[in-house]
């Protein structure tokens, strides 16, 4: 430890004994939970304030050792020439700090430098930009995610500087965000997949596409704002990435949309597919308020009776069930000729009582908790986003949902 190293740390030494006492004699006086409250809060703020002192004197201190270091040109090499002192802010997770050291200009690269740079590349540390981003992604909008950055990290943030953050990062989160866990040895891989319509500035509503691979160790899922075409073939990607040649079986649930057929049968034709049994139950229902009324006692009990059937025998025991009753009323017959196709088409894919026996998948609710946290974020009251914004902030949210937030941080810090 130099000399001023020791120096500085008898000063904070001082400084917090200080601090410490103030507060010792204040705690004597407490009488009642405002009081407690106000200790509290005191503690906080200041504290923070203590802490940000002392980070800012060890990074200054660390600059004032390596004037001649820094004076080397970061990109040719070069002696860069001392034009100065300068000083320069920079916002922490502690709060606000001052920094002073030379800047320097490199005459072959034509481009100036303050020394500060070395330590943060921005005008905010790392530390920082993760917690922003973190509130950008997690709350309902870059405003709120402002106001939140006050009362949590004591410095109030701009919505479009957080925005502007999140962009960033979602783009950089698309190139380098960490693979998901393996499947192991003979596991089960189970994919699903559906979409989320988003307001976008230049064309209107449109389809966030959105997949999802999970297992026994972890899920990898990622949504994109692009053609069933250009999306399509992420799903062999993502099975690969996800170690899907070495699994024991492979399963796709979802709700057997056409765009979502055609791609699995493409990219993943060994893949059993299964239709979400939640939205089977819908066709059900569906019938049956066209059937008998919406909301009547009549349609309920109709209702839980075929899905029931539905559950325990499959798709083709209700066709069967189904296929030579007649309704007077064309509307009604033509609502039951729609269950009926529904239910002839997909029976391959519905026999849930199989399905349970032998421990495949009939549900994929993950995936629908994936979709509803794209939606909250991007789906909010008035919202429109450009269309350019979309995939990274999908990105994020991508990231905080897969539970991969600090994997990803750690490994671009």
């Amino acid at each position: 430890m130099n000399a001023r190293t020791h120096e500085l740390l008898g000063e904070m030494i001082g400084e917090f004994r200080q601090w410490v006492k103030a507060l010792a004699e204040e705690s004597e006086g407490l009488v009642g939970g405002k009081q407690a409250e106000a200790l509290e809060r005191r503690i906080r703020s200041e504290g923070q304030g203590l802490l940000g002192r002392l980070f800012e004197r060890l990074l200054q201190s660390a600059l004032d050792g390596q004037s001649e270091q820094s004076r080397r040109c970061p990109t040719c090499g070069g002696r860069c020439r001392h034009k100065g002192e300068r000083e320069r802010g920079l916002l922490s997770t502690l709060g606000g700090i001052r920094l002073r050291g030379p800047y320097w200009y490199c005459p072959t690269c034509r481009r100036g430098r303050h020394s500060v740079a070395g330590l943060a590349a921005g005008t905010s540390s790392r530390p920082f930009e993760e917690l922003l981003c973190l509130l950008g992604t997690a709350l309902v909008s870059f405003e709120k995610a402002g106001w939140a950055s006050g009362k949590l990290l004591g410095v109030p943030v701009a919505d479009e500087t957080i925005r502007r953050l999140c962009q960033r990062e979602g783009v950089s989160t698309g190139r380098e965000r960490p693979a998901g866990p393996r499947v192991a040895k003979d596991g089960d891989l189970i994919g699903s997949c559906d979409g989320t319509m988003v307001n976008t500035r230049e064309t209107s509503w449109r389809e966030l596409k959105a997949y999802q691979f999970r297992h026994a160790a972890g899920r990898y899922g990622e949504a994109f704002l692009e053609s069933s075409q250009d999306f399509g073939p992420r799903l062999r990607r993502a099975a690969e990435r996800m170690g899907g040649s070495q699994a024991g079986r492979l399963f796709f649930v979802s709700d057997a949309a056409d765009w979502i057929d055609k791609a699995v049968a493409v990219q993943l034709p060994q893949a059993i597919r299964i239709v979400d049994i939640w939205h089977a139950y819908q066709h059900v229902h569906e019938a049956s308020r066209k059937l008998f009324g919406e909301g009547t006692a009549k349609a309920r009990s109709w209702a839980n009776r075929y899905c029931e059937e539905l559950r325990r025998y499959g798709g083709r025991a209700v066709w069967n069930s189904l296929r030579r009753v007649r309704y007077k009323c064309p509307a009604r017959q033509e609502a039951l000729e729609a269950l009926l196709t529904y239910l002839d088409r997909q029976a391959d894919r519905l026999d849930y009582s199989t399905y349970e026996y032998l421990g495949y998948p009939i549900s994929s609710g993950p995936m629908e908790s994936f979709c509803k946290q794209l939606g909250q974020r991007l789906k909010g009251p008035g919202m429109r986003w450009s269309v350019r914004n979309v995939n990274p902030m999908a990105a994020l949210v991508s990231l905080w949902s897969d539970g991969q937030w600090d994997l990803y941080w750690q490994s671009v810090a």
